[in-house]
């Protein structure tokens, strides 16, 4: 099992190449960063699994800038986006950043992509909220084909352009992998679970349990045989908040929804006999002053160290 941690990366918390450089010293696999690029001031439901929409999503800078300076401060740790909010950026912009960050990170970038949730920063984003996921899964398409093509052109509903150059192209190919961010306990996951059949390279869903996870590979493996995949090479890649491992405090925009925390060596083995291959801890918001002990205790109760 692949360990990775996912934290706020705040502008103003501890440095994101510390960070990055302590967690890799640790052994953990992976570093996820998430991103909103503004939050409306006013939302009309601020209000997500029980909890007040967080005031240090205020604060989230650039994953991709943030990410470049975490890449060039390690050389094993990979990178990941948990998750970019594709419809908000431009796919064209969007294809370049991320083939420069593969080719800079020397192909450790991992893109989780999703929709969002607050739909007054969607639509002042200029997207619609209702056609969020038509519009990811198109943007998803024509990045492949920028990608994986010499000279591209894409037609569809949201985004058009003649044949373009595109360069660099992505180190990893054909590109890097891409995992449907979506899915909890609370939702009916079986509309994400087609997006990651139909398109994406994995999934990264958060908070289900074992017997959840079960159930919902048993429905995404029969899916990918319906498109004629290989449920086997899908990266499945799920996001346990620390607390539930018995490893950390609950992290802010998880305080709402109910926790038991089991042994972590327990529960990690039982989630990767059900086909989880990469297991993200949920940790609070990494402060200057808290930062790298906050690394060290996950890492100690995950006996990484």
């Amino acid at each position: 099992m692949k360990i990775g941690i996912a934290t706020n990366v705040t502008w103003y918390g501890a440095p994101v190449v510390d960070v990055a450089r302590t967690a890799e010293a640790l052994g953990f696999e992976s570093l996820w960063m998430g991103e909103h690029i503004i939050i409306p001031v006013h939302v009309e439901k601020p209000v997500r699994h029980g909890v007040l929409l967080p005031e240090s999503y205020r604060h989230m800078p650039d994953p991709f800038i943030w990410l470049t300076a975490a890449a060039v401060s390690t050389s094993r740790l990979r990178l990941g986006l948990d998750i970019c909010l594709v419809p908000q950026r431009n796919p064209l912009i969007l294809a370049k950043e991320v083939a420069c960050l593969d080719r800079i990170s020397g192909g450790r970038l991992v893109l989780g992509v999703g929709s969002g949730w607050i739909v007054e920063e969607a639509e002042i984003m200029g997207v619609p909220f209702r056609s969020r996921w038509a519009k990811t899964m198109e943007y998803v398409r024509a990045l492949k084909t920028i990608w994986t093509e010499e000279t591209p052109s894409f037609s569809g509903e949201y985004v058009s352009f003649p044949p373009v150059y595109s360069y660099p192209k992505p180190l990893q190919q054909p590109h890097p992998p891409i995992l449907i961010g979506a899915g909890n306990p609370n939702t009916n996951n079986l509309p994400t679970l087609k997006r990651v059949a139909e398109v994406a390279d994995g999934w990264l869903p958060v908070y289900l349990s074992p017997v959840q996870m079960k159930q919902e590979l048993s429905t995404l493996k029969e899916l990918c045989e319906a498109q004629g995949r290989d449920f086997k090479q899908l990266d499945i890649t799920l996001l346990v908040p620390a607390v539930n491992l018995g490893v950390g405090e609950a992290f802010a925009s998880f305080k709402g929804l109910k926790s038991e925390p089991k042994n972590a060596g327990e529960l990690i083995a039982e989630y990767e006999e059900i086909g989880v291959k990469r297991m993200i801890v949920g940790l609070v918001d990494l402060t200057v002053e808290s930062g790298r002990r906050v690394l060290e205790d996950a890492a100690r109760g995950l006996k990484l160290i």
